[in-house]
């Protein structure tokens, strides 16, 4: 019998909604599956974190890759969407989090959202006999 591909092994999201730190630190983002792809990842912000004499960088990943390289987020207005495409294999379970380097004080915890595009990488398929479609061919 021939296997048929389930349609299930589609992009798509996960998010978490976090606070942003006033210091070096990381924040837990959205948990991702094992064998898993991860395509982009990001952060938006839904509040501004503040305080443009700053320096503060932000970076997504999963602790080994950075889907988006550390980034400027002083002074971001609510609603930037930072987002970066080095895609990552996550093989065991895992979460996507945000990493931030401060220098000096300012910043304020703000509401923003973890976010990454990924496509589930295990097995997907069916027997012939347990998908209509082909049992009808």
């Amino acid at each position: 019998m021939a296997s048929s591909t389930s349609l299930k092994s589609k992009a798509y999201m996960v998010e978490k909604t976090v606070t942003t730190l006033v210091a070096d630190g990381t924040i837990v983002g959205p948990l991702v599956g094992a064998n898993t792809m991860v395509i982009a990842a990001g952060i938006e912000f839904l509040a501004s974190p503040g305080a443009d004499t700053v320096s503060a960088t932000v970076a997504v990943g999963d602790g080994t890759t950075a889907n988006l390289a550390a980034v400027s987020m002083q002074s971001k207005d609510a609603g930037v969407n930072l987002g970066g495409v080095v895609p990552s294999y996550v093989s065991t379970n895992d979460t996507i989090d945000a990493v931030m380097a401060v220098g000096g004080t300012g910043l304020v915890a703000a509401q923003a959202r973890i976010w990454a595009v990924i496509v589930d990488c295990n097995a997907n398929t069916k027997d012939a006999a347990e998908v209509t479609r082909d049992a009808l061919a």
